[in-house]
């Protein structure tokens, strides 16, 4: 876990640097980058958010594993274990479904629910993937390791991302870009967003830029690592790699919502923050527990 640590402190204080930056040049960032139709910016956009969301999936495959264990767990423990593999499930499913067509994606096809059949098929395939990764895991204390890890991407994703979004309404880019809506800092509350939107016929949609539940989603995967020691013993080896190779998608995830006029800088980095935060508690609780080892 120390090395672990290390890396993890060093990634905060890189997206923390990156926030500082944003403050001060958001705009001029933007500015220089934008570019709304951009393929590659829409295309990681749309797919951004799969592998991040898929990380419910995987977490539904673990319980999966637990409904099959007669032996271990009475039939009504069973059947909440279930219940919680259809919910992540259908979680991943819906939150990854509504950006392939939705107003961060290739918003102009007409037929929206489309997203869904596209997810379901990625998403039942990622819980049996979390299934076949845990099936043979002797560990007892399995459902603690997957029920933590699940609140506290949960709660990075709901409780601190939705949440600052319905408090400062900060315009996303594009809109600015679009029409005369001043620019806001992440600090200033638009508190005029209703009088914008009648104005220029605008959604609650393009006031929800700070802070990036993009990036937020994308950062699941780099930091599904810190529980793969806690999973099984032999996974260890796999978490540096993982880490690195789920940093560098998300970081890609970031560029591509600034490049379209979603985000700025300021926006990605702290809904990255705000996931490795959450994840880095929830691994330090485990691991304060003593019968869980980083």
């Amino acid at each position: 876990m120390k090395q672990m640590r290390l890396y993890l402190y060093i990634t905060l204080g890189v997206f923390l640097a990156l926030f500082i930056v944003g403050t001060f040049l958001d705009l001029q960032i933007n500015t220089a980058l934008y570019s709304q139709r951009n393929t590659f910016g829409l295309v990681v956009s749309v797919i951004g958010t799969t592998p991040g969301y898929g990380m419910f999936a995987i977490i539904g495959g673990g319980f999966l594993t637990l409904f099959f264990r007669k032996e271990e767990y009475k039939k009504w423990v069973r059947i909440l274990f279930l219940v919680a593999m259809l919910g992540c499930l259908g979680a991943s499913t819906y939150f990854a479904g509504r950006e392939f067509f939705g107003p961060n994606g290739f918003y102009w096809v007409a037929k929206k629910f489309w997203g869904y059949f596209i997810s379901l098929p990625i998403m039942a395939g990622l819980t049996y993937f979390g299934y076949l990764l845990m099936r043979n895991v002797d560990n007892k204390n399995l459902w603690i390791i997957l029920l933590v890890a699940l609140v506290a991407f949960a709660f990075a994703l709901t409780a601190g991302v939705t949440l600052f979004k319905a408090i400062f309404h900060r315009p996303r880019f594009r809109a600015i870009e679009s029409t005369m809506i001043p620019y806001y800092p992440w600090y200033e509350r638009c508190s005029s967003y209703k009088g914008y939107m009648e104005t220029f016929g605008l959604t609650s949609e393009e006031f929800k830029s700070f802070p990036s539940g993009h990036a937020a989603a994308s950062m699941g995967v780099p930091l599904i690592a810190l529980f793969l020691p806690l999973i099984d013993e032999k996974y260890r080896k796999y978490q540096l790699p993982v880490f690195v190779c789920g940093l560098v998608f998300a970081l890609l995830v970031m560029f591509s919502r600034m490049l379209v006029g979603a985000h700025f800088l300021s926006d990605v980095s702290m809904g990255a923050m705000l996931v490795t935060i959450c994840m880095v508690i929830g691994a330090e609780i485990l691991h304060s527990l003593k019968k869980f080892n980083l």
